[in-house]
């Protein structure tokens, strides 16, 4: 059974917690990190170990996970850890979900797949994406890295979604859409058209509001 230690103990890293019992890997939870909770605290009988800083000295048999919702904050936490850490990442799958494919779906380190979600087949799925309940991803469609995809979104086939991506509860992408990195989709929209980078899109069928500021 590997070691695992969840980075963020807010709302996501309990849901993880939660997963482990059923997931296609086994692991033993040791620990939460969070820079925002004191050291020693406990998040439902877990302790926390530490912040940013403890993955310096993260012992070579425990691997990682970022429970982290946000893709602005997950993708600077991924900056700030240093390659000579070598901080081994875990990939969590629920048992319950469905990837159709197994030789044709490609799901990157660090990423956290809910129970309900349907992955069918030639599908690509970055580095720390977060694939959440129910969600639906079609044939051929791409995912980049540090992307949150929130309970319930549809991603026809052949949809291509940039990094560090928010696509909000409930939303449908249709067929060959392109979503822009550091794009925001708000919950219930129909995508129908293709979204520039770095703009937030709401509404049926979703039009751009706004611009954002996000790396």
């Amino acid at each position: 059974m590997k070691k695992l230690v969840i980075y963020g103990a807010g709302g996501l890293g309990r849901e993880v917690k939660s997963m482990l019992n059923s997931t296609t890997e086994q692991f033993e939870l040791t620990g939460f990190l969070d820079d925002g909770v004191a050291t020693g605290s406990l998040i439902e009988n877990v302790k926390v170990l530490g912040g940013l800083s403890w993955l310096n000295s993260c012992p070579h048999d425990v691997f990682v996970v970022i429970a982290i919702g946000n893709p602005k904050i997950k993708s600077e936490l991924v900056r700030r850890i240093h390659p000579e850490w070598k901080i081994k990442f875990a990939t969590i799958i629920h048992n319950r979900a469905i990837i159709q494919n197994t030789e044709t779906v490609d799901i990157g380190i660090g990423s956290i797949v809910c129970a309900g979600s349907v992955l069918t087949t030639g599908i690509k799925i970055g580095m720390h994406v977060l694939i959440n309940l129910n969600t639906t991803i079609g044939h051929d469609t791409i995912v980049g890295d540090c992307t949150s995809i929130m309970p319930g979104v549809n991603l026809a086939g052949h949809v291509f979604v940039g990094n560090n991506v928010l696509i909000g509860s409930g939303a449908n992408i249709i067929n060959d859409i392109r979503i822009g990195s550091r794009a925001m989709i708000g919950a219930g929209s129909v995508v129908n058209h293709a979204i520039p980078e770095s703009v937030t899109a709401v509404g049926v069928p979703a039009r751009v509001i706004n611009k954002i500021n996000r790396v």
